[in-house]
């Protein structure tokens, strides 16, 4: 009788191994799903699987709403990173659908803000540096004046996180970056969100250089708004 039985588990075995072998291969996944485009860029799947980052220039007429970090809501996908790369920034998508305010604290961060908001919180950035170095440093000092210079902005991007990153892991953790946010301003708490753009837990020190622009894209309200 356990002959029996064995011949019969080892007959399912065999079976259930053909079965498989004969079933078609399972569908392949999103080649996207792992790329992490910066700048604002979409990732678009190629003929042959391969994927690029991409500046759409322009967008299918679809209604298949996102909200952004940001909690500005765009009509698709291809709209939002169309108008994150217009200035290269950073933006990641908050949830599918439209935006829902409701049982929220936080206001949506206009446009006017978000294209001033990068140079505003590194002149903040910068101010704060000064004074640690300098406790009679004045916002009227010339040396603000160096926020256009791309090496300067490295030092003060590299500086804040340095400051932040209390264990120094090379990891703002979720406590390091909730003191790190200002409550009053409308777009920080979008812009932390978008600078962990490969999802895993905290922003690297690779995500937080990747999160400025080196220099801000000129654009106006009206401009973005076409």
């Amino acid at each position: 009788m356990r002959v029996e039985l064995l011949y019969f588990a080892l007959g399912c075995v065999f079976l259930h191994r053909a079965v498989t072998a004969e079933q078609p291969p399972a569908t392949h996944k999103d080649p996207c799903q792992n790329v992490f485009c910066t700048k604002g860029r979409m990732c678009v799947v190629n003929k042959d699987r391969s994927t690029t980052c991409v500046c759409p220039q322009s967008c299918p007429d679809e209604y298949n709403p996102v909200c952004s970090v940001y909690l500005r809501q765009f009509n698709n996908k291809c709209e939002l990173h169309k108008f994150a790369c217009r200035i290269g920034i950073m933006m990641a998508i908050e949830r599918t659908g439209k935006c829902d305010f409701r049982g929220s604290d936080l206001e949506p961060c206009p446009v006017s803000r978000l294209l001033q908001f990068h140079d505003r919180y590194l002149e903040y950035l910068m101010a704060a540096r000064e004074r640690e170095l300098d406790p009679n440093f004045t916002l009227e000092s010339k040396r603000l004046d160096s926020l256009t210079e791309s090496e300067e902005r490295k030092q003060i991007i590299e500086w804040e996180f340095s400051s932040q990153d209390s264990n120094q892991d090379g990891i703002l953790d979720e406590h390091e970056i909730e003191a790190m946010i200002d409550r009053d301003e409308d777009c920080m708490v979008g812009f932390m969100k978008s600078c962990d753009y490969d999802h895993h837990p905290g922003i690297s020190r690779r995500e937080w250089n990747t999160c400025f622009p080196p220099m801000v894209a000129e654009a106006t309200e009206e401009s973005m708004e076409s």
